[in-house]
């Protein structure tokens, strides 16, 4: 029996994707590994979205290579840098055994038998469904793709060159892997799209992310339904009253700003009036948790503009911000304006609003002291006399909002759900108190 390692790089739509993979592979009979040096097979599933990604794909592929050189195992690199680079990824990667774009990664399974690949690495897209998955986690928590593929035309952005335009997935499709996943033991399901409020309205003529969250809020052994990367002009009246409705949506809502300077927004073509969405939200549901990613140091933007954004999130609208600085990808728009930014002024620009953010985090979490929630525990380990519990609320993404931390005399289970009191802040991680 063959063994195949995946590696997986960049964004939870990849972690999708690769587990579809690991789930084909084994239904094909390969046993998978984590360990390269014992596997006859490694795919690297890339990433290359902003230069820091491209830049962290390119070094996978040449340490896996390097295991190649000492062990005879084959290598194949899928996803977005082959779709990024195309007939350059075999002058730049001659020992890579095989390569597949975003669009064909179905199709990975006949490279891995020799057949002819050269035709497949040119159509974008994506493996948006699967009959099988294997998930790369014990913890009952993860992503559920509910779309491939961008319908809009961000000047700083490559993803629709990467992954082709807006493709929906059937509600009967994500009811029914949603359903299995339930079954299996998940608690927490995240709903994952390059711009998840846009399902739909490629295939049923309107945004109906809110028929699909009824749907998926039916089903009783989840917990929690969480939804990330929700484009402002989408957003529609319908889906803010589901919220209200059903308890297992969680209060929470990631929408990626960009920034809120209109001079920037219409340099980035994004929608003008995002200050203005964000504050309807706000006053249709004044507890919901909103997150959003900021770009600073995008050409041409101006102290003003800084400023203006700080103001701006100043006013308490999220509890987080990622601030994440310009990256200039020669096949964007954006790499042919004017005004290019110093890297230096970027860096500045960065820490400024990350510190401004920091703040209007501290201080929401201060109005917070003493709120009752639950807590969904990761991790529970001994130190000393006393047992370090790290887990997250309603209002905490796995991995990019921080943790609620506490400490308890005895040990609790892992996995399940516990009522904490917030008592305050360490860094980004908040303190608690168990109650039960």
């Amino acid at each position: 029996m063959q063994k195949i390692a995946i590696i997986t790089l960049g964004c939870p739509k990849n972690t999708v994707e690769a587990e579809y993979l690991l789930g084909i592979f084994q239904n094909q009979g390969f046993e998978i590994t984590n360990d390269l040096y014992e596997a006859n097979i490694a795919i690297i599933h890339t990433c290359s979205f902003i230069k820091s990604a491209k830049k962290e794909s390119e070094v996978c592929i040449r340490n896996v290579l390097d295991v190649k050189k000492k062990t005879g195992l084959r290598v194949y690199v899928s996803g977005c840098l082959p779709q990024l680079l195309k007939e350059k990824m075999s002058l730049l990667f001659p020992d890579v055994d095989g390569f597949v774009g975003t669009g064909t990664l179905n199709k990975l399974q006949n490279i891995i038998f020799n057949k002819s690949f050269d035709e497949l690495l040119l159509p974008p897209g994506g493996l948006n469904n699967s009959k099988y998955r294997l998930l790369s986690s014990n913890i009952p928590s993860t992503y559920l793709k509910i779309a491939e593929g961008c319908r809009h035309r961000c000047s700083f952005c490559i993803i629709p060159t990467l992954r082709g335009n807006y493709e929906s997935r059937t509600i009967e499709s994500v009811v029914n892997e949603a359903k299995i996943l339930a079954e299996n033991g998940i608690k927490e399901l995240i709903l994952i799209a390059q711009d998840t409020t846009s399902y739909g309205g490629d295939i049923y003529g309107a945004f109906v992310l809110d028929k699909l969250l009824v749907k998926l809020s039916k089903i009783k052994e989840l917990k929690w339904i969480r939804l990330l990367y929700a484009h402002p002009s989408s957003i529609t009246d319908n889906l803010l009253s589901v919220f209200k409705e059903h308890k297992n949506i969680c209060g929470y809502m990631d929408i990626p700003m960009q920034h809120s300077s209109k001079n920037i927004l219409l340099k980035m073509r994004r929608p003008l009036d995002t200050v203005a969405i964000v504050e309807k939200i706000k006053n249709v549901l004044p507890d919901i948790v909103l997150r959003t990613s900021i770009i600073t140091g995008f050409p041409g933007e101006t102290k003003k503009d800084v400023n203006e954004l700080i103001d701006f999130l100043n006013q308490g609208y999220f509890l987080y911000v990622g601030v994440f600085e310009y990256s200039n990808q020669k096949e964007a728009d954006s790499s042919k304006l004017q005004k290019h930014i110093d890297a230096a002024i970027v860096k500045k620009r960065r820490t400024l609003i990350e510190n401004a953010q920091y703040k209007v985090f501290k201080s929401k979490i201060y109005e917070k002291r003493n709120n009752i929630t639950d807590l969904f525990v990761e991790n529970c380990f001994k130190k000393g006399d006393k047992y370090n519990i790290k887990g997250r609320s309603y209002f905490q993404s796995p991995e990019i909002d921080g943790n609620m931390i506490l400490a308890s005399d005895k040990p609790i289970d892992l996995y399940q759900f516990h009522k904490v009191k917030i008592k305050g802040v360490n860094g980004y991680n908040i303190k608690a108190s168990l109650l039960d």
